[in-house]
């Protein structure tokens, strides 16, 4: 009974040749080759064109013809990279304005997190060294009556100055 081989049997049965098939494929391909007389009959015309190709000549390519198809294959790439680069995907930009885009964003980001470190680093600063005028500014009224507390020569002359009531004198004035 002779039967069409699919592709995807032929493909399986080249890769049994190739060696290339696992030991569950190849145990399946050796048991259609021995129930199937035309899978047996496909395998062998497999084997000679194979040994038919191996007797063919090897040419080899000149330098010039590798040179020539790199450079080709080089081109095409080029090209397809820049229709690739040219091309608009996603809100109509390129794919060159997008990464730009992104590297703008990422320097944005960067400069208002520093911006902001700047800032807190300023408040927090502000808050904990303390301002070298504020003890001036608490004694401000002394400092201003300095010269008329330098006169007075001891303590106890203030004292007998208030038993005296000359502090209230002025006071009432």
């Amino acid at each position: 009974m002779s039967k069409d081989i699919t592709e995807q049997e032929l493909e399986k049965l080249v890769a049994y040749l190739d060696g290339e098939v696992s030991e569950q494929e190849a145990i399946e391909v050796e048991q259609a080759l021995s129930n199937d007389e035309s899978t047996r009959a496909r395998v062998d015309g497999l084997e000679r064109a194979w040994e038919m190709l191996d007797r063919l000549p090897i040419s080899k390519a000149s330098e010039e013809f590798t040179d020539k198809t790199l450079s080709s294959i080089r081109t095409v790439q080029l090209e397809a990279q820049a229709a690739e680069d040219q091309q608009p995907s996603g809100f109509g930009m390129t794919k060159k304005t997008r990464a730009q885009l992104r590297k703008a964003a990422i320097s944005a980001g960067w400069i208002a997190g520093l911006a902001c470190s700047i800032f807190v680093g300023y408040l927090i600063t502000n808050q904990w060294v303390p301002d070298e005028s504020d003890p001036l500014i608490r004694e401000l009224s002394f400092i201003e009556n300095l010269d008329t507390y330098s006169e007075v020569q001891s303590l106890e002359f203030l004292e007998e100055l208030t038993k005296s009531g000359t502090f209230d004198e002025t006071a009432q004035q």
